[in-house]
């Protein structure tokens, strides 16, 4: 278990913009700037970061960044290993930025998400995406919003796009899978990260938990879910492949050695580095599902 100092240092973590990335280390790590930046809306977090692979029609890696749904940025060491990653397996790579609690809610964050992904549909042939094959990812509370977008159609369809848009899901990590249920431990820990992203009442919960939204089709063709074995989050994550699978979803679920909020944040941040097991992991699920 990681000491309440490391603890206090992630959940208490600025919320302000975060300054620009600096290059990572490793294999493959070498940061560059987006090819193109483009507003899907008017504000200012309303933007996505498109990294081209190059010339032709290829498929997409979406990335959603975590925060507890309340602070991170797409350009907060999230690309450095996983746009080479995609760029490797001959695919694009984009990381959407949206808007955060507490200017606006889960529900609204989700709606984003939704939105930013039809302004890469819509510039599919400018950008040289194959919009049969378009992956969702998140981290953490990315990993929820990915999750959500992918099984509750309303989202998709609230932007004239069915669940299918998607190829699949890649959720990394994530938390509150079930929110009307806790996914942190320490009630400290709780009160800081997840309550102030999920007030009011069981049925407005209950809205926002992919668990229930997926036990029923339609859903994104295809999920992975990743999660350390020690995480939190570990019966959510069980718990979001038992209802894929019942509702006729393909899913695979894998955890991974690692405990505490270091390991936590280290399946992202070493995600795309060569030889990491989650990162091997999706490299063999995105070549069997969609090449």
């Amino acid at each position: 278990m990681p000491s309440l100092p490391t603890l206090l240092r992630f959940a208490l973590a600025d919320p302000r913009p975060a300054p620009p990335p600096r290059p990572a280390a490793g294999p493959g790590a070498k940061y560059r700037q987006p090819d193109r930046q483009l507003d899907y809306g008017a504000h200012p977090l309303q933007q996505i970061d498109f990294h081209s692979a190059g010339a032709g029609k290829r498929p997409l890696l979406a990335f959603l960044h975590g925060g507890a749904w309340q602070f991170g940025d797409k350009a907060r060491r999230l690309k450095d290993r996983k746009a080479p990653f995609a760029h490797g397996e001959g695919w694009h790579f984009a990381s959407i930025n949206f808007r955060m609690v507490p200017e606006v809610s889960v529900s609204e964050m989700a709606r984003d998400v939704a939105k930013a992904i039809r302004h890469l549909f819509d510039r599919a042939d400018m950008l040289g995406i194959d919009t049969t094959h378009i992956a969702l990812m998140g981290h953490s509370s990315g990993a929820h919003l990915a999750a959500l977008v992918g099984s509750d159609p309303a989202y998709l369809r609230g932007e004239g796009l069915e669940p299918g848009a998607l190829a699949g899901v890649i959720a990394n990590e994530g938390a509150a899978y079930d929110a009307r249920e806790r996914s942190v431990g320490p009630g400290w820990l709780h009160r800081r990260l997840i309550a102030p992203a999920f007030p009011g009442d069981p049925d407005a919960l209950a809205a926002l938990s992919p668990v229930l939204h997926a036990a029923s089709a339609p859903n994104a063709p295809a999920f992975l879910i990743l999660h350390t074995a020690h995480c939190f989050g570990v019966r959510h994550a069980e718990a979001l492949e038992a209802s894929l699978r019942h509702a006729g979803t393909p899913v695979e679920r894998h955890a991974f050695a690692g405990r505490g909020t270091a390991a936590h944040v280290m399946m992202s941040r070493k995600f795309g580095e060569p030889g990491f097991p989650p990162t091997e992991v999706a490299r063999r699920w995105l070549a069997e599902r969609f090449t």
